[in-house]
C-alpha cells in the first residue's frame, strides 16, 4: 500500500507542512509506504495547446501528449500504481500555484493506457491548501480537478482550503489547520482500509456531487455548480437561499461515465467541425498572418559571455 504526496510549494513551506501532517496521520491508520513528489523539482514544460493528446483519446489513439522531453513521463510512472495521492498547494491570488496550473494541463496528455490502468484501479485521493489571507476561493475546484484528472475513477475522500498565512512555515503555530491536516490523514487512511465503503467525508459543500462552493445563475430561478454542471432550482426557504438540485444532474455530473461521455463527444464533434472546414480556417489564417503587427521580443543573453 502506497500513498503519494504531492507538494506543490517551497520546501519546508506551510503546505508540505501540512502535507507531511497528514502522511502522518494516514501511515498510523494503514501503515501505508509514504512518498512526496515536490512539483517544484519537477521540470514540466508548459501545454502548447496543439490537441493531440484529446485527437487521440477521442479516435482510438494512445491519448500521449507530443511533449516527451521533460519529466511528466516519469511523474506519471511515478504516481500511476499509488493507491492513493494527497496534494497540497499554496495558493496565490484565488488560486493555487502556477506550478500545480501547468501540472494540470499536462495531465490532459497523461495517455489512455494511464487513464484506463486508474479506472481499474481507483485511488483513493484527497487535497488541500492553504493561502495567506481570505483570497482563497477559486482554489478548491482547481485542486480537485488536478486530483480526478490524475486519478480517473478514484474516491475523493476529503478537501479542504484555508487562509490566513501568510509566513513561511507559520501554520505550525496553527494547531486548528494542523488538526484538519490530520484528520483529512486518517480518512485517506481509513479509506485505504476500506475500500468498498470509501466515499467523501468532507465538509458537503453547497454542491452535492463534488462538494464545491460555486454557483453559477443559468437563467430565472436555475442555477449550477460551474465545475462539476450539476444543475437546480434556487429558492428561499425560512428565509435562507436554498437549491433543490436536480437528481439526474446529480447524477450525470462532469466527472461521472455520462459527463465524460458527453466531453469526448462534443471534442470529437469539434475535431470533426475543424476537418469539414479545413481549406477556410487555412484561408482565414493566412488573412490574419498577413497581419501587419510587430511580435517584441526580449533580448536574450549569449551564453558565451555569461559568467559562471
Amino acid at each position: 500500500m502506497r500513498i503519494v504526496g504531492l507538494s506543490g510549494g517551497r520546501r519546508s513551506g506551510n503546505n508540505e507542512l501540512m502535507l507531511k501532517t497528514a502522511l502522518a496521520a494516514a501511515k498510523q491508520v494503514c501503515g501505508a509506504e509514504l512518498e512526496i513528489i515536490r512539483l517544484q523539482d519537477l521540470k514540466l514544460r508548459d501545454c502548447i495547446g496543439c490537441e493531440t493528446c484529446m485527437r487521440g483519446l477521442t479516435t482510438g489513439g494512445d491519448g500521449l501528449c507530443v511533449v516527451r522531453d521533460d519529466d511528466m513521463p516519469w511523474f506519471s510512472a511515478a504516481v500511476k500504481e499509488a493507491d492513493a495521492l494527497i496534494l497540497a498547494t499554496p495558493i496565490y491570488d484565488l488560486i493555487p500555484t502556477g506550478t500545480v496550473v501547468t501540472l494540470l494541463n499536462r495531465v490532459l496528455g497523461i495517455g489512455k493506457e494511464y487513464q484506463t490502468y486508474c479506472r481499474t484501479h481507483p485511488k483513493i485521493g484527497a487535497a488541500m491548501a492553504l493561502g495567506g489571507s481570505d483570497w482563497i476561493n477559486l482554489t478548491e475546484p482547481l485542486m480537485d480537478l488536478t486530483v480526478r484528472n490524475l486519478s480517473k475513477g478514484s474516491v475523493i475522500v476529503d478537501k479542504f482550503v484555508v487562509g490566513h498565512n501568510p509566513a513561511p512555515s507559520m501554520v505550525v503555530l496553527d494547531e486548528a489547520v494542523l488538526e484538519r491536516a490530520a484528520l483529512l490523514g486518517r480518512r485517506v487512511g481509513e479509506a485505504l482500509m476500506d475500500r468498498e465503503h470509501a466515499g467523501f467525508a468532507g465538509d458537503s459543500g453547497v454542491c452535492p456531487a463534488c462538494h464545491c462552493n460555486l454557483l453559477e445563475p443559468r437563467g430565472g430561478a436555475r442555477v449550477g455548480c460551474p465545475y462539476c454542471d450539476a444543475e437546480g432550482t434556487a429558492v428561499i426557504r425560512d428565509g435562507s437561499l436554498v437549491v433543490e438540485w436536480d437528481a439526474d444532474k446529480v447524477r450525470d455530473n462532469r466527472f461521472g461515465p455520462a459527463g465524460d461521455a458527453h466531453h469526448r463527444a462534443d471534442i470529437a464533434a469539434s475535431h470533426k467541425k475543424a476537418g469539414e472546414n479545413r481549406e477556410r480556417i487555412r484561408q482565414r489564417v493566412q488573412e490574419l498572418e498577413d497581419f501587419d503587427g510587430v511580435f517584441v521580443q526580449p533580448p536574450r543573453r549569449d551564453p558565451s559571455t555569461t559568467k559562471e
